[in-house]
């Protein structure tokens, strides 16, 4: 067997009991470690891994008393004294660092700033140490300093009551361990500021995803011969899709959809440009695509660079049943007419909006009569993935709506239930938005 392969005295191979040593016993120095590491490794706090190993770990270099000092964000001669033997009640230096004694000059700041290993044997200590109380009593040292980045910033001290305590491998296993542990600590530390980060981060999106809501009918209008449903679900805490329904002049209504590019915050902030530009349209009668040119050149004047969004917009005139639209790059509705014969609407010219171009749209007409449903959506739906990476695709859209209830809300529920069946726990990786209208007597 290749000696690197077999296990070592009195330890064992990973996954096997701890292997015995000649006298058939384990020895106590060696499952004292295993029970110190085993500790250790469920922490998820930097101060109670630090306190699990001053108080289990206490046997790998004998000590009467210990310090830890810093000159982190310090210049020579300052430093701190981050923890102490002499403290009744240890002080968390990431939590309180406020409290942590500012100390300069002394033994202790020397070698801190040399910053190398070092044992003294012969310890003596001036009476005007600024550190002397945390050294009175003691007759040797030993120090190492931890390491970040290559720089020595912090330094670990072990104390004892005795001359010659320390010998060179007391120092050699001493800067081994602090900078083990040192090491371990700073990465719970990043990971305890990388999850306050996330969390911060989370309730801004929680709160940019509730604003972004609050833009959306709390209520969908009664229409004088038009039935109303819609679902609005984020992949994330905020979306970039939106919807509205406006009341326009001489009885008509504007619907709208529209879908901003990326996620988040982001596209939050689009939707929210979108609902302002909508509702303070200078010419709120306007055609449609008289609407979306105004809107593509506001929104190019104040959106950041490289956003834009597909968009519907179309105008429903109850007396004549007629709904004139335009379309921006956005995905073709879905018409279903009272027979169940289920077709998408005629595209429309017109490049999305906020796209470098000319702004010019085309219209299309359509009458609705009673039975006739038309549904408006986002990508997300018809990109939205099973577990296998197959899209929902319009087919099966189409499908779905030739199925579906006559009535608005329950058409939508259908839709949104048959997607849901089809995706399974697949996640969702885009928001999707349905709108529909169904016309009654």
């Amino acid at each position: 067997m290749h000696p690197v392969s077999a296990p070592l005295e009195g330890s064992a191979a990973p996954g096997a009991p701890l292997a015995p040593a000649g006298n058939g016993h384990v020895p106590s120095r060696l499952r004292r470690i295993d029970d110190l590491v085993m500790e250790m490794s469920v922490q998820d706090d930097a101060e109670r891994l630090v306190r699990v190993f001053a108080r289990q770990g206490a046997f790998l270099v004998r000590r009467d008393g210990f310090l830890s000092l810093s000159r982190r964000d310090l210049v020579a001669p300052h430093y701190r004294i981050t923890r102490s033997w002499r403290w009744r009640e240890p002080i968390n230096p990431w939590t309180e660092a406020h409290r942590l004694p500012l100390l300069d000059r002394g033994l202790l700041g020397e070698l801190l700033y040399v910053g190398k290993p070092a044992v003294l044997n012969r310890l003596e200590v001036d009476t005007d140490d600024p550190a002397r109380e945390h050294l009175d009593g003691m007759r040797s040292l030993a120090c190492v300093p931890s390491y970040d980045h290559g720089e020595p910033l912090n330094m670990v001290t072990l104390l004892s009551r005795e001359s010659d305590a320390f010998t060179a491998t007391d120092l050699e296993n001493f800067l081994l361990h602090a900078n083990l542990l040192g090491r371990a600590v700073n990465n719970l530390v990043l990971a305890q500021q990388l999850d306050e980060a996330y969390r911060k981060l989370d309730e801004e999106m929680q709160q940019a995803g509730r604003v972004q809501r609050a833009l959306l009918p709390a209520e969908l209008p009664a229409i004088d011969g038009l039935e109303l449903g819609a679902s609005y679900v984020t992949c994330s805490r905020a979306g970039g899709d939106y919807y509205h329904v406006l009341p326009l002049p001489d009885g008509r209504w504007g619907l709208f959809l529209a879908d901003v590019s990326g996620h988040g915050v982001g596209a939050a902030v689009g939707t929210a440009m979108l609902h302002t530009l909508l509702h303070s349209c200078p010419e709120p009668g306007a055609p449609p695509s008289r609407v979306l040119a105004l809107l593509s050149q506001r929104l190019r004047t104040l959106a950041p660079d490289g956003m834009f969004a597909t968009a519907f917009y179309g105008v429903f005139d109850p007396a004549a049943r007629r709904l004139s639209y335009s379309l921006a790059g956005h995905p073709l509705p879905l018409l279903r007419r009272r027979n169940h014969h289920v077709r998408e609407l005629e595209p429309t010219d017109g490049l999305p909006l906020g796209v470098l171009g000319p702004d010019a749209w085309t219209e299309k007409a359509i009458t609705l009569t009673p039975g006739d449903g038309l549904l408006l959506y986002t990508d997300g739906l018809v990109e939205g993935m099973n577990g296998t990476g197959e899209m929902f695709s319009k087919e099966r859209l189409a499908d779905a709506v030739r199925m579906g209830p006559r009535r608005a809300r329950r058409l939508v529920e259908h839709v949104e239930r048959h997607y849901l069946n089809y995706r399974g726990d697949a996640p969702d990786l885009d928001d999707r938005t349905l709108l529909a209208a169904v016309a009654v007597p």
